[in-house]
């Protein structure tokens, strides 16, 4: 039952972030909006609404 609940707050907290919304800090591929560093490959928007 545990690992029912953690797999819900995990999938709920993967799709917080929709798509197009502007955060801290946006990165742009897919249009996906991450927290404070650049995971390799993505481009660094700064505070700008995330594109395609």
């Amino acid at each position: 039952m545990k690992i029912l609940y953690l797999l819900f707050a995990f999938l709920f907290l993967a799709f917080l972030s929709e798509p197009g919304n502007a955060q801290r800090r946006c990165l742009r591929r897919g249009g996906h909006c991450f927290g404070y560093q650049c995971p390799g490959g993505f481009l660094d928007l700064g505070q700008v609404d995330c594109g395609l």
